[in-house]
């Protein structure tokens, strides 16, 4: 009887990515890094449009509105972006061998 060998390293048995990722889920923590990166960067820099626009809109209840909008959209923008971290964080990643966020600032390193 032969033996099978379910865990493979995708990355040797079939090119992907140069050998560089073991498994789907060292492929995922590549690409989800960055995209929150950039997602939250994005958010902010829509909030920070429309607290400008808000800023500039005078009396105008139009654009104070318009403003406003803005505003709330990009709050439930960073409450869903944090609610998809977390998810990924915690129920994904172990079910791919997600590797969970390892950055941050912590103020009690000795370093």
């Amino acid at each position: 009887m032969k033996t099978a060998y379910a865990a493979v390293n995708i990355g040797n048995e079939f090119g992907f990515a140069g050998g560089r990722f073991e498994n789907l889920g060292s492929a995922i923590t590549q690409l989800v890094e960055p995209g929150f990166s950039i997602a939250a960067f994005l958010v902010i820099l829509y909030f920070l449009w429309g607290a400008f626009k808000y800023l500039q809109a005078g009396e105008n209840k139009e654009e104070v509105s318009a403003a406003k909008q803005m505003i709330s959209h990009a709050i439930v923008g960073f409450i869903i972006l944090m609610f998809a971290f977390l998810i990924l964080q915690f129920l994904v990643g172990g079910l791919f061998e997600f590797n969970r966020y390892r950055g941050g600032f912590n103020i009690f390193r000795g370093n």
